[in-house]
Formats: structure tokens, sequence, C-alpha cells
């Protein structure tokens, strides 16, 4: 996602869960990365339910996509194969 994409999606998500600021990171782009194109942003804090569910709801709104792993939850924008298919985790 470019910085424009990644600012609108944080906006979306310090007003709907109420995060603190140092909860999550921007993540420069990495031209070697097989899954995503551009900025990731994870976020690292412990969630609940509803906030999980609305960060599922701003990434499908904004075509993003969400991995959950151990303490931190990682979006990003999905690279299309040469199909024109989503590459997901």
């Amino acid at each position: 996602m470019n910085k424009q994409e990644a600012s609108t999606f944080l906006k979306e998500l310090l007003i709907k869960c109420k995060l603190d600021s140092d909860s999550f990171v921007l993540l420069e782009p990495n031209p070697r990365d097989t899954l995503s194109t551009g900025y990731r942003i994870t976020i690292k804090t412990v969630l609940d339910n509803e906030c999980r569910q609305q960060i599922k709801e701003i990434t499908k709104k904004h075509d993003l996509a969400v991995v959950e792993e151990k303490n931190q939850i990682i979006v990003y924008k999905p690279k299309l194969n040469h199909a024109g298919n989503l590459i997901l985790k």
C-alpha cells in the first residue's frame, strides 16, 4: 500500500479501536517481499474481539490483507499473480 492508503487505514483504525500511536509500526516497502506491495502496518498490542473485527472490516473495505501472528497483526496490500488473483499467505 502507498503512504496515503496506510494513512487512511491508520486514521480509521485509531478512531474505531482507540489505539495508542505507539501500538503500531509502519514498515517500509521491501522489494523482495513476495506477498505484499508497498508499506505494511504491524499492530503490536493486545486487541479485543471487537477491535479485531473492526480491523477485518477496514481491511476488506480497502482491499488489504491481514495476517494474525503470535502477538501481532500485519496489514498489507497483497500482490497479484499473473492471472490477476491475490497472493495471500
